[in-house]
């Protein structure tokens, strides 16, 4: 009697020492496993990895890791396959004692006893949807009510999250440019108080001590070239015009061709 009494604490031992166990998962709630290491090759790219007790993980409904649990994990695959058909064939047996309606006589099958199809017949029959299966067909009027009804959340939740991350990259991109013309380069003459887009503008032909610096630090306390940035600003748009002016200059010697040949 004491040998089993002793093996029975040392079972209890052995199992609340597992429970206790210390394991590691990922904060992802797309993370589906505990782990024995963190060292483990599937948390190679998790951040955040946190240790927690096996029960804490079990509630959680974590399963053992393959790599870290193979054993374990093979079994936890085939109870978790055996509970999806156990779950899949309980939905379909449901589904096949459900409750649907027919007019004596009818070909078609009824969601509802209320269908406007069955209006008009006096004997209305109920049975299940297992046996109206082997003769009838469905209702077009209750089932074609029943598919409109049912939303496409899936396609909103698809549109949404394209449109959240075409923002996250148009304001990336926006960084990034605002970046990158605060770090460009423009001149300045030692002591001056404009900034230069370029080293060889006019106005700093006299200027001997010529240093360059970022256009984010000139705009600290300098204002820019009329010389530079007029010069810039016009060639801009002069080029913006200029298909325009050959386009008009085009139309014009059409004309005069088309009064010449008259």
């Amino acid at each position: 009697m004491k040998k089993y009494i002793l093996s029975l604490i040392a079972v209890f031992c052995v199992s609340l020492s597992a429970t206790a166990q210390k394991v590691y998962i990922a904060p992802s709630k797309s993370a589906i496993a505990y782990h024995k290491s963190k060292d483990c090759s599937y948390l190679r790219n998790s951040k955040n990895v946190t240790d927690i007790t096996t029960k804490e993980a079990k509630e959680m409904g974590r399963h053992p890791c393959v790599r870290c649990y193979p054993a374990q994990a093979e079994a936890t695959k085939k109870a978790i396959v055996k509970e999806q058909a156990e779950k899949k064939a309980a939905t379909t047996k449901a589904i096949a004692a459900t409750k649907v309606y027919a007019a004596a006589g009818g070909t078609k099958y009824h969601k509802t006893n209320s269908c406007t199809a069955l209006a008009k017949s006096k004997n209305v029959k109920t049975l299940t949807l297992a046996d109206a299966k082997k003769d009838l067909t469905p209702c077009s009027v209750c089932y074609a009510a029943a598919k409109k009804a049912t939303p496409k959340p899936a396609t909103t939740k698809k549109v949404e999250a394209e449109d959240v991350k075409k923002a996250q990259e148009d304001a990336a991109k926006k960084a990034e440019a605002t970046k990158a013309t605060g770090t460009s380069k423009v001149y300045v003459a030692a002591g001056g108080a404009k900034y230069h887009k370029k080293k060889s503008c006019t106005a700093l032909a006299k200027s001997k001590n010529i240093k360059t610096v970022t256009l984010a630090e000139a705009k600290a306390n300098m204002t820019p070239c009329s010389v530079c940035y007029t010069s810039a600003k016009k060639t801009a748009t002069k080029a913006s015009t200029t298909p325009k002016k050959a386009t008009e200059k085009k139309a014009t010697e059409k004309k005069t061709t088309t009064k010449k040949a008259a």
